[in-house]
This record gives C-alpha cells, structure tokens and sequence, in this order.
C-alpha cells in the first residue's frame, strides 16, 4: 500500500511532536494525537483537553487500531528505502518540487505527475526555504525570550505570594497570642478579685457567727441559771431575787445582717464583654488607613503593621511587578461619604499625599494630574507643590505641619488638605468623581 505524502503530512502527524503517530489515540472532538504525548501534555496542563481545539476528554486513551496499521506500514516503508533513493525510480533525490512540496528525482521530473511543475535543487530550494523560515523563527524565539520572562515574573510572583502568606501567618499568630495574653490575664485578675472578695466576705461571715455562737453560748447559761434560781425554796429565791432580776433584765443586742454581705456578682458579670472589650481598644493601635503592601513600589518599605511607609534609596527587585504596584494605596477606597485621615509627616524632608482613581495608570512614565486620576500635593526640597491640570502650583505654608490631615468629601467632589494641629488650610482639589477612589502616599 502507498500513501501520498501530503496525506502523511496533515492526517498521520501528531501536532504535539511532529512526528508520524505512536500509539495514536483519538480524543472525543475527534482529533488524534501519540499516546504518550498527549499524557505529558496533561501533566503539564494539569488538564484533560485538546491541545488544539481546547475541547474536555476523558483519560480513558484507547488505541486506534486502524490508525496505528496504517502508521507502522508507514514506518516500516521509510525503514525499508535507502535515505536519499526516491522509492519509485531508485535514482538519487536530486530536486524539489515547489508544487506538490516534496523530494523528486531527475526521472519523476520528467513524470506525469510533475509535468509543469517548477523543481529546484535540493540545495537551492532549502536555502531559500531557511531564508523564508528565519524571520518565523526569530519570531517564535522572541516569543519564547517574552514567555521566559513572564514565566520568571509569575515565578516572582509565586515565590512573593509565599513570602506574603509566611510573613502575614507570622503576624496573625503575634497578634492574637497578644490578644489571648492580654485575655488570660484579664481573666486570672477578674478571678483574683472574686476570690479575694469571696474569702474577705467568708471571713466576715465566719466572725458574725462565731460572736452569734458565742452570745448564745452565754445567753443559754443565763438562763440555765435563772431557772435554776426559780426553782430553789421561795425563801432562797426571794434572797436572791435581786440577783434574779439582774440576770433576767440584761439585754442582747440583736445582730442584724450587714448590707453589702454577698459577693457583688454584678461587678464581675455586668457587661463583662463590653467592659474587657473597651480595655482591647486601649491595647490597639487605631488604624484609619491600612496601606495595602500589593501597590507598594519597588523603593518603598511598609512597616509590619501596615501603618507607615518609608522610602529607601536600595530598590526591592524581589517584589514582583504586578499591574497595582506605584507609589502605594490604602487597602479600602471609597466611593460615596465623607472620609479623613491623619498623617504623620514629621522629620519627612519629601513625601506625596492625597487620593488616587482605581483606574489610574501606575506604570511607566506617570504625570500625578487630576485629569490622570491623581490628587496630590507634594513636599520637595522644602517646598510644597500641588499637582494640578495646568502643572504645578507653588503652595505658600505658613507653618510646617507635623500632620496632614486629609479630607475627601466624594459627593461634593473635594479633596482637601490642612495641618491636623491648627487645621489651617494647605489645598483643596475639585473634581467630580466617577470612579472609587483610594487614599495615595509615597514617602
């Protein structure tokens, strides 16, 4: 049996490894592939789909029987014929023929089935095939150079993603032992207390009844003796009389339970939650703004707890450059109400505070214009400027503020900045918003 090679070329090829089927399996959209290749490919995918229509199939890879016949008569033809011998004149592979695509000798020239064709020679015609190829190649190379270098950056990603989820763990872990420390002993004072009150109230109660115990004690042998004293001859009784009487008049105070004798559960149960949960505030620090460590630029460092940002002249190429990173962000925006927040801004020689748009650009070459979706104002070698639609404009700040104090007000489309001590005025942006906007720093 012979097979025209155009069919060999486009039906008896995987389009995994280029090579005439092994083993070909048939997935469910019809499209045939070498066994083994399409298994890597799945391990590599970690999916079950078609490398070429992307259709699902199921890992239960069957044989085609009829496939494989044809492919191993294939392959045990070209085994069988010389390399370089066409297999129909045994004479030497000496052209191509540029219209059926294929090698042909001198006599297959002269054939019906090459009459008109243009041939070349096999040296002539892969030079100026090679030649066509380069540019695809250097294509697919550069491809592959673009590929690399996304494949190091999601590496870089991967391995930041890693050292974000140890370090957060790390921090979670910290705060909540403080947190459960700061319980426990909450609860081991609350509990002393009670028990310091439990035994000072015991005590109490023990000395009332042992000075009950003991009044009864003697008021029972007064009595004894009286009735003793009643029961002599009348002559003995009437000379002891005075004696009598003494003993009958005296008085017992009668004891009276003291307020306040049982424990004071209310103090200890009486909103026990609220009371435990306003002594927490006092052990954490307010946040009003969070900065989010994923937009933090290259030379910038947040402290751990995400409050502070400082500027270091060493650049951190460890952080991976995802589509978020510049300057760096609050980790909540908004897009209605009133919002202000504090910044500390003392002993800072350059810093860049205001608000940002969620759909600002953060890459390249970045103009902090309104209009781009910035509202900064800025302090630079001891200057202080607003970056503004029609360039920069020069602030006059009476007093160097150790806090700015930052006000949003979305709705009436404000951004204003004043010195949080004295609330003088520095600036106020207008604009109105159409998109959330998140508070925007760079030390």
């Amino acid at each position: 049996t012979s097979f025209p090679k155009l069919i060999l070329t486009q039906d008896l090829t995987c389009s995994i490894c280029y090579e005439i089927f092994t083993d070909p399996v048939t997935l469910q959209c019809g499209h045939n592939f070498c066994k083994k290749c399409v298994s890597e490919y799945w391990k590599q995918t970690d999916t079950q789909s078609c490398s070429i229509c992307r259709a699902p199939s199921t890992a239960d890879l069957k044989i085609n029987i009829i496939l494989r016949s044809i492919t191993d008569s294939l392959k045990k033809k070209s085994e069988a014929q010389p390399e370089g011998i066409c297999s129909e004149h045994e004479e030497n592979l000496k052209l191509f023929c540029l219209g059926d695509q294929e090698l042909i000798c001198v006599v297959c020239q002269t054939s019906k089935k090459h009459q008109n064709h243009k041939c070349r020679p096999i040296k002539e015609a892969a030079l100026d095939y090679k030649e066509e190829l380069n540019p695809a190649v250097k294509h697919l190379q550069g491809t592959q150079e673009k590929l690399s270098k996304v494949k190091e950056e999601y590496s870089k990603h991967l391995n930041h993603i890693q050292d974000q989820t140890e370090k957060t763990e790390k921090q979670i872990k910290e705060d909540f032992v403080k947190l459960h420390q700061f319980l426990h002993e909450e609860e081991k004072n609350l509990l002393a207390d009670l028990k310091k009150e439990k035994e000072e109230k015991e005590q109490k109660m023990r000395e009332k009844i042992k000075s009950i115990s003991e009044e009864m004690t003697s008021l029972s042998i007064n009595i004894k003796k009286i009735e003793k004293k009643m029961d002599q001859e009348d002559n003995l009784f009437l000379m002891n009389l005075q004696d009598i009487r003494k003993r009958a008049a005296r008085s017992y105070e009668e004891p009276e339970i003291p307020s306040g004798a049982l424990i004071d559960v209310a103090k200890y149960l009486g909103s026990l939650q609220h009371r435990v949960w306003n002594k927490v505030l006092s052990i954490i620090h307010p946040v009003t703004v969070t900065l989010d460590p994923n937009t933090a630029g290259p030379t910038l460092t947040l402290s751990e707890d995400l409050m502070a940002v400082t500027w270091g002249s060493a650049r951190r190429d460890n952080v991976p450059d995802n589509p978020e990173r510049f300057g760096v962000l609050g980790s909540e925006g908004f897009t209605s109400g009133r919002h202000s927040w504090v910044v500390d801004v003392e002993n800072q020689t350059g810093w860049d505070l205001g608000v940002a748009g969620e759909s600002a650009n953060r890459k390249g070459d970045i103009n902090l214009k309104p209009e781009l979706g910035y509202w900064i104002v800025e302090l630079y070698e001891g200057g202080y400027t607003a970056f503004t639609d029609e360039g920069w404009t020069r602030l006059e700040v009476l007093k160097i503020p150790k806090k700015v104090l930052v006000c949003v007000d979305y709705e009436a489309g404000k951004v204003s900045f004043s010195d949080a001590d004295d609330r003088s005025h520095i600036y106020t942006f207008t604009h109105k918003f159409k998109h959330k906007i998140f508070p925007f720093f760079i030390s």
